[in-house]
């Protein structure tokens, strides 16, 4: 008798994806990528949804999905072999493919139009895809909740249940995030590049920031602009503190911590 045959199962996963010069992320693990990196992404969905003119409750549902997905690292990828789920919203191959061939410009979302090709790992082309797959997930929940779309977007109950909470908890934050205008100013700088080391005879390179120089205000209105919240800090910081501090919190409130305003003592008179 001949013994059993062991078929290899494929593995499917990209985990195993070496990064990229392009890369922004710092693994693919879920969530491992800066807060810069992360508020570009937050951003780039914000920016993305108003193109599509979606509502402000469907943008902050996306950016809540894509927490959920990939904690906002553009290189994340699940460790799964039977999944190729990768990127901010965890889109895999073959959803990519069914968006490209069925979901584009069909009238079961509305006329939307993904990006021309599929690219993982590319925060801009992820984010199309995962906008594509949001509608048409929303219109086979037949609602606007986050919990009902997540139901069709993710058919594992054991996965699904946990999340519900935090989705809609999530969900609700983005929203007044998006009313405060959060992502309208420049966010985290970027980490600095550690300094070159110098080979023999040559003098070191210093270390540089990755974030682009940002052109100087002409107008006052200008500066206030890019510095979203601090204007409220008074009325909100300690509501705001507390929720920070928090471990369950949207990273968005995470990257955006107000300072604890000092609290003047009152004398009474004797």
């Amino acid at each position: 008798m001949t013994g059993a045959k062991h078929h290899k199962t494929k593995n499917f996963s990209h985990n195993g994806d070496p990064l990229t010069a392009d890369s922004q992320g710092d693994s693919r693990t879920w969530g491992d990528a800066n807060d810069h990196v992360k508020f570009e992404v937050q951003k780039e969905i914000v920016q993305q949804a108003g193109k599509a003119n979606l509502s402000q409750k469907d943008t902050a549902n996306l950016l809540a999905l894509a927490e959920v997905e990939s904690g906002f690292n553009p290189d994340a990828a699940t460790t799964s072999r039977k999944s190729s789920a990768s990127g901010v919203f965890a889109i895999t191959d073959s959803t990519a493919k069914d968006a490209t061939e069925r979901l584009s410009g069909t009238k079961r979302i509305g006329g939307y139009e993904v990006a021309d090709k599929y690219d993982r790992f590319n925060t801009a082309s992820n984010v199309s895809f995962g906008i594509a797959v949001y509608l048409d997930k929303k219109k086979v929940a037949g609602s606007d909740d986050v919990g009902d779309i997540y139901k069709a977007w993710n058919t594992n109950p054991a996965e699904y249940n946990k999340l519900l909470t935090r989705l809609d908890k999530h969900a609700t934050q983005y929203d007044k995030d998006l009313t405060n205008k959060v992502w309208d100013g420049p966010g985290p700088a970027a980490p600095v590049k550690p300094a070159t080391p110098a080979k023999p005879g040559e003098t070191a390179e210093p270390a540089k920031s990755t974030k682009p120089e940002a052109e100087t205000p002409k107008k006052s209105g200008d500066v206030l602009s890019s510095i979203p919240l601090l204007n409220k800090a008074g009325q909100d910081a300690d509501k705001n503190w507390n929720m920070l501090m928090g471990t369950d919190s949207p990273s968005s409130r995470m990257m955006m911590r107000v300072p604890e305003p000092v609290k003047k003592e009152t004398v009474k008179p004797q």
